[in-house]
């Protein structure tokens, strides 16, 4: 079973092995659906409106091209990011946490994961990503503030680029990146700690 640890006590798990083979049950799956579903937090998660019910989210994360790694601490469900949107050493990473762990909680599984994703490497040692992306409503403030906290740098806006399936309207969204090895940003350690 593929995982790490990040500070805070929090671990995440990856859905599907490298070899394919599924390692968290329905159950995990429904388990934090059903968290999600009850603090109102589909719609916010899933704006697009594409993930309306488990079985859509079931679906997604059973889908070949999504990445998904669920995060637990204390035997809770505590957050969870998947990966998407692959292109040569980037991807697009999009990420939730369960309302317990709102605040440090999301700093930590933020900035560790983000961490992992840029240190990750291959079997011959090379680096997989190099970037990691995401697309933030701008509608959505506290997740644009939480992802710069985290060691993203905002890098513009793009026009309507996000559809709120709640509103029946697209609206701007902020892309955000950070980038394993660029001598134009702050360092790793830099990165890590602003905001603290």
């Amino acid at each position: 079973m593929y995982g790490f640890e990040v500070e805070g006590g929090f671990t995440f798990y990856k859905f599907r092995d490298l070899d394919g083979h599924d390692y968290l049950t329905e159950g995990h799956l429904r388990w934090f659906w059903e968290i999600m579903r009850e603090a109102g937090h589909l719609p916010v998660i899933f704006y697009d409106g594409t993930i309306e019910s488990f079985q859509d989210f079931k679906g997604l994360v059973h889908r070949e091209d999504q990445h998904f790694f669920f995060a637990f601490k204390d035997r809770q469900p505590a957050g969870l990011f998947w990966l998407n949107g692959f292109s040569p050493k980037s991807c697009f990473v999009h990420i939730a946490t369960m309302p317990c762990f709102h605040g440090q909680g999301t700093l930590q599984m933020g900035r560790g994961g983000l961490r992992h994703l840029l240190s990750v490497t291959d079997v011959a040692g090379d680096y997989i990503f190099d970037c990691i992306k995401g697309l933030i409503p701008v509608t959505n403030p506290l997740a644009c503030r939480m992802a710069e906290k985290s060691g993203f740098s905002k890098v513009g806006i793009l026009p309507r680029a996000a559809y709120l399936a709640a509103e029946d309207k697209s609206v701007d969204a902020a892309i955000f990146c950070a980038v394993r090895n660029n001598s134009d940003q702050v360092s790793k350690t830099e990165i890590f700690s602003k905001g603290e």
